[in-house]
C-alpha cells in the first residue's frame, strides 16, 4: 500500500493532473496581481505551480510547450489592455493550444512513448477556453474598472439614494449614506420620509428628486 508521499507523486505522474495544475497556478497568481490582498488566488496559485513544477520532474516535458503557453498568457494580457477583440487575443488561443498539445511531447522521445503522454483533447480545449474567459473577460473587466474615475466626498453620492429628514420645499434636509445634508428639491416638492435620489452636487448641497422622478417640461402659453 502506498503511503502518501507515492500516492501524491502517482497523481502528479499524470500529465492532465500536471496541465491542470499549470493553468491554476498560472490564473491565481495572475488573479493575486491584479487583485492584490485577496489571498486565496495567490496562495492557491503558488500551490498548484510548485505541485506542477514537481510534476514536470516526474514527466518527459518539452520546456519549447511550457514557454508557448507563457507566451499566449503574455498575449491574451495584452489584448486584455486593449479595447475589443483582435489579434492578441486569437493568437493567444492559437499559441495557447499548440503549447498546450507540445506540453508533454518532446523531441527526444520516441512517437510511441510520447503517444502516451498526451492531454485529453477536451481538457486542451476546455483550457483554452477558461485562460481566454479569465483574460479576455475578468481582468479586461478589472482593468475597466479601475480606469472608472474615483470619486471622493459629495460626487460620490451621486445616483445614490436616500431619505428626506424635513420637508424639501424646495429646500431642506436628507440622509444619504447614512449623513445628513442640506438638500434642494430639483422637482415638484418632496415630504419627510420620501424616499430621494442624488442628481446634483453644488458645494456641501445636493440636488435632489424622487427616484425616477424628472421635473415636467413648462408650456408656453404666449
Amino acid at each position: 500500500m502506498m503511503n502518501l508521499p507515492e500516492l501524491l507523486l502517482a497523481v502528479l505522474r499524470d500529465p492532465n493532473v500536471a496541465y491542470l495544475l499549470f493553468l491554476i497556478g498560472i490564473i491565481g497568481v495572475t488573479g493575486e496581481a491584479y487583485h492584490p490582498g485577496t489571498l486565496l488566488p495567490g496562495i492557491t496559485g503558488v500551490v498548484a505551480l510548485v505541485l506542477a513544477l514537481v510534476a514536470f520532474t516526474l514527466l518527459p516535458v518539452n520546456w519549447l510547450g511550457v514557454l508557448l503557453v507563457l507566451v499566449s498568457v503574455g498575449l491574451f494580457l495584452a489584448e486584455a489592455h486593449t479595447p475589443g477583440v483582435g489579434l492578441l487575443g486569437a493568437g493567444g488561443i492559437v499559441v495557447f493550444l499548440l503549447g498546450s498539445l507540445l506540453l508533454f511531447v518532446p523531441f527526444s522521445s520516441p512517437f510511441a512513448v510520447a503517444a502516451l503522454l498526451t492531454i485529453s483533447p477536451l481538457l486542451v480545449v476546455g483550457g483554452a477556453i477558461g485562460m481566454a474567459a479569465f483574460f479576455l473577460l475578468l481582468i479586461r473587466a478589472s482593468l475597466n474598472t479601475r480606469r472608472l474615475p474615483a470619486f471622493t466626498g459629495p460626487e460620490a453620492l451621486l445616483g445614490k439614494e436616500g431619505v428626506a429628514t424635513s420637508d424639501l420645499a424646495p429646500r431642506g434636509a436628507v440622509r444619504v449614506a447614512g449623513e445628513d445634508w442640506t438638500a434642494i428639491a430639483d422637482a415638484a416638492p418632496i415630504s419627510q420620509g420620501e424616499m430621494i435620489e442624488v442628481i446634483g452636487v453644488e458645494g456641501v448641497m445636493l440636488r435632489v428628486h424622487r427616484p425616477h422622478e424628472w421635473p415636467r417640461p413648462t408650456i408656453s402659453t404666449e
